[in-house]
């Protein structure tokens, strides 16, 4: 199936324009095919706001490939003055946690994969590993906690019937390429669901950059041209009608640029690495295709006016989901990963403890089709992998129900399903390489009532 999208022109482009490699036009050609892990986390992490039911059209004519990977408000969670305060508060005297053993080892530097970024956004220190995640959420959580307490950006976002067929041509691109995730967002209120499908756009845009069909094409530079891009569209100088429709987002809700920033550099990565040495190398990788898209979508379903805590519980639940998600589409895919793309997403240094070599998992030799047998020793290593991101399940559903009321539903459907593939895994004996794990249409509907009880539930007012 073809969607053809034919751009409105919004505004000039800046000097040079975007069109220098023909992949950063205005227009995109979307086409089912492959995979992608993140986009179902756009998916379904867009679901913690968007966190995995989880990206990218490039703004360019990018071809969109499918993938198997948010009102009556028009401010988000308007707390009042005491809970802002409160907020603020707890903020002042956190401590950043991490949040289990299991999932969340000590950092580990990353080199050489955000070096590429424009003169604009390098910071002051180069943050490597978690500092990355942390330093974002905390950029997030102060612009929320800001928003709460009356304050708001002063953008000239566009009106009127250009902008409403911006966000309908959004939510055309979201149906098609993530049905499920797609009905969910029918539960929330109109903008909450017009402000997801655009920051789903700019995400399977994004996405398509360096995992499309013009992905052989693009360069670092042309990551930089992009990231440009992205901050004249912050600034209110959006490109094209699908960058309006993220600029008019951004008016309405608190939605930080460092997530957006950050994603970048995970197609960084991907320009230059196939291969993690460790968890912690794995883990920065996750938060910047996954977790970001948490940290993105928080804004928009926003926090449910009961609860008064810390907002950081908020959006390390998030995180964790993003992450959770993420891991959960790496231990799906490694057979397709490997012979298709030579990726190895899992990390080598724990595949070597399970005594287990790069060339078995390339080759594919840890399931002998003759006896339809998988290797004990990738039966053990599974079994740790699937351990580490059910923990991590876990830690995510503590923040939930924390969530505004129109957004439990869809965001506890989403974890629920996506768990499940986990389960699929194990079904199929732990072979990743020759059988694709999913949840068949009737266990996701025997589903939506449990995630529906689960949403239900009211959240404590303080924790």
């Amino acid at each position: 199936m073809l969607w053809r999208h034919h751009a409105v022109q919004i505004s000039r482009p800046p000097s040079g324009g975007w069109a220098e490699e023909g992949v950063l036009a205005t227009s995109f050609r979307a086409t089912l095919s492959g995979k992608r892990a993140r986009i179902q986390n756009v998916g379904g992490a867009l679901a913690f706001a968007m966190s995995s039911s989880v990206c990218a059209c490039t703004g360019a004519p990018a071809q969109v490939q499918a993938r198997p990977r948010r009102s009556r408000r028009t401010t988000i969670a308007a707390a009042s003055g005491q809970q802002s305060s409160g907020r603020m508060a707890a903020r002042a005297q956190a401590v950043s946690t991490t949040t289990s053993a299991a999932s969340t080892p000590a950092p580990a530097p990353v080199a050489n994969v955000t070096a590429a970024a424009p003169a604009s956004t390098v910071q002051k220190k180069l943050l490597v590993g978690r500092e990355v995640e942390e330093a974002a959420m905390w950029e997030q959580i102060k612009l929320h906690e800001a928003w709460d307490a009356g304050e708001r950006r002063n953008i000239n976002a566009w009106q009127g019937p250009q902008l409403e067929q911006a966000y309908e041509r959004c939510g055309e691109v979201t149906s098609e390429y993530a049905k499920t995730f797609f009905l969910g967002t029918q539960l929330m209120t109109p903008e909450q669901a017009k402000a997801i499908w655009a920051i789903y756009v700019w995400c399977r845009r994004t996405d398509e950059l360096v995992d499309g069909p013009n992905a052989s094409r693009i360069t670092p530079a042309a990551l930089d041209r992009w990231e440009n891009r992205l901050e004249a569209l912050f600034e209110g100088r959006p490109y094209d009608a699908l960058d309006a429709a993220l600029t008019d987002t951004i008016a309405r809700f608190p939605v930080h640029i460092q997530p957006f920033r950050d994603m970048i550099g995970g197609m960084r990565m991907d320009l230059v690495k196939s291969r993690y040495e460790t968890y912690d190398e794995l883990y920065d990788y996750c938060y910047r295709v996954a977790g970001t898209v948490a940290l993105m979508s928080v804004p928009v379903m926003g926090v449910d006016k009961a609860y008064t805590g810390p907002l950081e519980n908020v959006y390390r639940a998030a995180l964790a989901l993003g992450t959770a998600n993420q891991l959960t589409n790496i231990l799906r895919d490694v057979g397709e990963d490997a012979s298709q793309r030579n990726r190895i997403y899992v990390p080598l240094e724990e595949l070597a403890a399970f005594q287990i070599r790069e060339d078995e998992v390339l080759n594919g030799t840890l399931f002998a089709a003759s006896t339809g047998r998988i290797d004990d020793r990738w039966r053990a290593f599974m079994q740790f992998q699937i351990a580490r991101a059910r923990q991590i399940f876990a830690d995510a559903e503590a923040g939930v129900n924390l969530l505004d009321a129109e957004a439990r539903w869809p965001v506890w459907t989403a974890l629920v399903l996506y768990r499940q593939i986990l389960d699929a895994i194990e079904a199929n004996d732990f072979n990743n390489f020759t059988q694709r794990a999913y949840v068949p249409k009737w266990k996701k509907l025997v589903s939506l009532p449990t995630a529906y009880a689960r949403a239900s539930m009211r959240p404590l007012a303080k924790h």
